[in-house]
This record gives C-alpha cells, sequence and structure tokens, in this order.
C-alpha cells in the first residue's frame, strides 16, 4: 500500500510527461486519439515495477471530449522496512507475521518478498458552456490493489478572458481510502513481533483526502504560453504505514510507527513554455510545497524539444527535487511510547526525512503525421537521504505510440 507510494510517484510523474504528448496531437470529429506507453523502473537492488498505460480521447464534437484511462502496474523485489542500518545482525517479520528473516550486519533492512499490483482506471467530460468562454469537467477514477482501493470524484471550471488569452480554473477532487493491512491493523508502536493486543482488531481503515485547485494560464504573446497553480490538499483518517517499523534502544526489538491523522498541503506551481523560431520548445517549471507534517519541498524540471530533420525530436530532460524532514521523522527512539499512543507521532520512513534526487535523461521520437508519435526514452535517477535507506538509484525506460483512431 502505502510503501509503494515513492515508486508510484516516479511512474505518475513518468507517465504525465510521457503521455502528455498526445495533447498536441489533434484528433477529428467522432475520433479517438489514443496514448499508449509502458513504463519499467528499476531500483538497485530494490524494487522495480512495470506500468502499462493507455489514456483514449474521444472529440465529440463542438469541443466536447471524453477521455478514458486504464493503468495496471506490478512492483516487485526488496522494500526498506523503517529500521536503519546496525553493526549486527536484525531479525525482522513479515506483516501477517509467518516468515520471520535476518538482515546481515552493515545492510539496509529490506523485505525480500514484497510485491504489489495494482488496476486504475478513470473517466474525465469537459464541454463549454453555451458562450464557449465557461469550460466545465466532471471525472471519477478507481484504483484497487489487494490491500488498498481507492474511489475519487473531480470537477472543473474555467474562464477565458482577455480574447481567450487567459484562462482562470477552479476545480475540487475528493477521494475517498480503504486501507486493509496484511496481518490486520498495528496498534501505534506496537511491538513488531505479533503479541495479544497489538493489533487494533479492525479488518479496514479509512481515509479521505480533499483537494482544492485554483489556476491561471496566461498566453504572453505568439512564442510564451505561463501557467500558475495553487493547490490545497487536506487529508484525514489512517495516514499511517501499516508496514513501517522503528528501532527502539533494544537490539532486534522494534515497533509500529504512528503519524498524526490528518495533513494539510499547500503547493505553489509554475510553468513556462517558450517556442524558439524553428520549433524547439523550451519547457520549465517549479514547484513549492509545504504542509503541517513540517515538510517542505522545492522542485525544478526542464525539458527542451529539439527538432530534427524528417520529423524526429530530442528531448533532453533535467529534475531537481529537494525536501526537508518531517517534524516526528526518527531514525531510532530513545524512548518508547505507550502501546496505542495515538496523541505521539514517530516515523523513521525515509521519505519522510531530508531528501533530494535528480532525475535526468532524454527521449527521442517522431511524428508519424499529424496526430500520432513514436518515441523511446530513458533516464536514471539518484536519491540521497539521511540515512542508507533514503540512499537509492534507478532507472526509468519507456516505450510510447500515439495514433488516432
Amino acid at each position: 500500500m502505502t510503501q509503494t507510494n515513492n515508486v508510484r510517484a516516479a511512474l505518475a510523474m513518468a507517465t504525465c510527461s510521457l503521455l502528455g504528448t498526445g495533447a498536441a496531437n489533434a484528433a477529428g470529429d467522432g475520433q479517438w486519439q489514443v496514448d499508449t506507453a509502458l513504463l519499467y523502473y528499476a531500483e538497485q537492488d530494490r524494487v522495480s515495477a512495470a506500468e502499462p498505460v493507455v489514456s483514449a480521447t474521444r472529440d465529440l464534437g463542438d469541443e466536447e471530449t471524453l477521455n478514458l484511462k486504464l493503468v495496471l502496474d506490478s512492483l516487485t523485489g526488496p522494500s526498506a522496512n523503517g529500521a536503519q542500518v546496525e553493526a549486527y545482525p536484525q531479525t525482522f517479520t513479515t506483516p501477517s507475521g509467518g516468515r520471520n528473516y535476518v538482515v546481515p550486519a552493515g545492510q539496509v533492512p529490506l523485505d525480500e518478498e514484497f510485491k504489489d499490483t495494482r488496476a486504475a482506471v478513470s473517466v474525465n467530460w469537459s464541454k463549454p458552456l453555451e458562450n464557449r468562454l465557461w469550460k466545465r469537467s466532471l471525472g471519477a477514477n478507481l484504483s484497487n490493489e489487494y490491500d488498498f482501493t481507492s474511489l475519487g470524484v473531480s470537477g472543473a471550471l474555467s474562464r477565458d478572458f482577455n480574447k481567450r488569452n487567459t484562462t482562470v480554473t477552479a476545480g475540487l477532487n475528493y477521494e475517498m481510502d480503504s486501507i486493509k493491512p496484511v496481518g490486520g491493523t498495528p496498534l501505534p508502536f506496537a511491538p513488531m513481533f505479533p503479541v495479544a493486543g497489538s493489533k487494533s482488531g479492525n479488518d479496514t481503515e479509512d481515509r479521505t483526502v480533499t483537494d482544492v485547485l485554483f489556476g491561471v494560464t496566461q498566453v504572453i504573446n505568439r512564442r510564451t504560453i505561463m501557467q500558475f497553480n495553487y493547490n490545497l490538499s487536506m487529508a484525514s483518517g489512517y495516514l499511517n504505514d501499516p508496514y513501517k517499523i522503528i528501532a527502539t534502544p533494544v537490539a532486534n526489538a522494534f515497533v509500529y510507527e504512528n503519524r498524526p491523522d490528518s495533513r494539510t498541503r499547500h503547493a505553489l506551481f509554475w510553468q513556462t513554455k517558450y517556442s524558439l523560431a524553428r520549433g524547439d520548445v523550451i519547457d520549465a517549471s517549479y514547484r513549492f510545497m509545504t504542509d503541517d507534517w513540517g515538510v517542505v519541498s522545492n522542485t525544478l524540471d526542464l525539458r527542451y524539444r529539439a527538432m530534427l530533420p524528417d520529423n524526429w525530436y530530442l528531448e533532453p530532460h533535467l529534475r531537481w527535487y529537494g525536501q526537508g524532514e518531517a517534524d516526528f521523522y526518527t531514525e531510532k527512539l530513545a524512548v518508547v511510547p505507550a502501546v496505542g499512543d495515538t496523541a505521539t507521532a514517530y516515523s523513521a520512513d525515509y521519505r519522510l526525512g531530508a531528501l533530494t534526487d535528480t532525475t535526468f535523461g532524454a527521449r527521442v521520437g517522431k511524428r508519424l503525421g499529424e496526430s500520432g508519435d513514436a518515441w523511446f526514452s530513458l533516464e536514471s535517477m539518484t536519491q540521497s537521504g539521511d540515512t542508507e535507506q533514503g540512499d537509492v538509484s534507478a532507472m526509468l525506460v519507456s516505450f510510447g505510440y500515439s495514433f488516432t483512431w
């Protein structure tokens, strides 16, 4: 479930950027614009993921569109469990409690038999109002994996001004999540090795997420377009990762984490695209995020699409991400809170610690007429954190094909 979020975030980022090529293609009335992609993500000595994606957009005429999207992914490989590297062997148990495993001294504690699969579908519909200056959009999505189900609905309203050179957008998304941890929900700070009273007794846990978006898109001139967004995200309910543990002062004694039951995030996003005289495009963006958990992050992203002869193009890509640690992040507990203490928050999840990662690579592709693309992308990601858990190297490989039908 949530222990895979860092991998799925990387895949989602790649999916958005790669399928974005289809937006530039033009499907006629009654046609489908189909964008397909196959992504492969592999961390060195850790999790790998394969994800096929299909997105189909139908032009219904008069600027009305319908989009259908299907995402499948499969994750396998060793996954960090939250414990730190120690100078002695460490013994752990799986979430179900049915198997113990030993990590040698000096190695990052990883669960070697982690695996997960997910299927997600979404539908989005948009249509202008009668005067065509206003546009409404509605959407719904469903995601399911063996211990997690998510259902979401969304809506947006946009208005054009200034001879349609300025667009103001307001959007709302509401998501309902159901979490069913393997082996049951552990109580906060309960011992990792199962004992009587260490589980909550609940079959499922619930969480809701509400996102509010305000955005402005401005055509600066015939070569430049700029976008500004503000996003407010409010989550409440079960926000723990039921599989993450924390080391204690006693060797081989681990307890489960506990996080606050609410989280409010604020994010500002800026993006500018500039078209050069010969058709090359510079795409630069910056995102700033802060939340009431104490996490502050900055993301810089730069792409340059260089047009080559015979409708080929080359697109180098560079992304830098930096994050500060959450207020309740700790590598090891000095004092263990009482079992079930929901008022105290601690987590050793490296994703809540200080992180820096750099992604670089390139995509090469070819335009196939007015409404098609074929491309290949290869990128490398290097991440460093406060501990060895956060030091990750990964490769992202993807293929894509777009066409009208």
